[in-house]
């Protein structure tokens, strides 16, 4: 597959709670309406999301885990996003445990994940992108 095709690949798995679930649903849904496709593959995709789960010492694991395998197998040209409830409550620190994370969104800005995408492809700096909501 071309590196451009690549490029409006998504690759997501959702792990966790049925909210999760329904959460990565909806955010597949909006990307298939910006014109990004659905791929099983993580290598034929050039964003791979991670929508975590914080709930159980469990579920935190299996999601640090997950997004660790994808970091170490991930190209240059691929972007790497922490969602979900472990992200938001824990941002920090799973970027800390993860290296190559390039954004953090957070579970009430699932919603903004195809500009969250855009932003993330302009962003020149090392350092990854945290999309939370501000605290109330």
């Amino acid at each position: 597959m071309s590196k451009q095709k690549r490029k409006k690949q998504f690759h997501l798995v959702s792990l966790g709670c049925s909210k999760n679930t329904v959460d990565s649903h909806s955010m597949a849904t909006l990307l298939g309406k910006a014109g990004f496709g659905s791929t099983g593959e993580a290598d034929d995709a050039g964003v791979l999301i991670v929508n975590t789960c914080g709930f159980i010492e469990a579920a935190r694991q299996e999601s640090i885990e997950t997004l660790r395998e994808l970091a170490a197998n991930k190209r240059p040209d691929q972007l790497l996003i922490a969602a979900g409830c472990l992200s938001q409550r824990y941002g920090p620190w799973v970027v800390e445990q993860v290296p190559g994370i390039d954004g953090v969104i957070g579970t009430r800005r699932w919603m903004d994940i195809v500009p969250f995408i855009h932003q993330l492809r302009r962003n020149k700096k090392p350092e990854p992108i945290y999309h939370l909501p501000d605290e109330a």
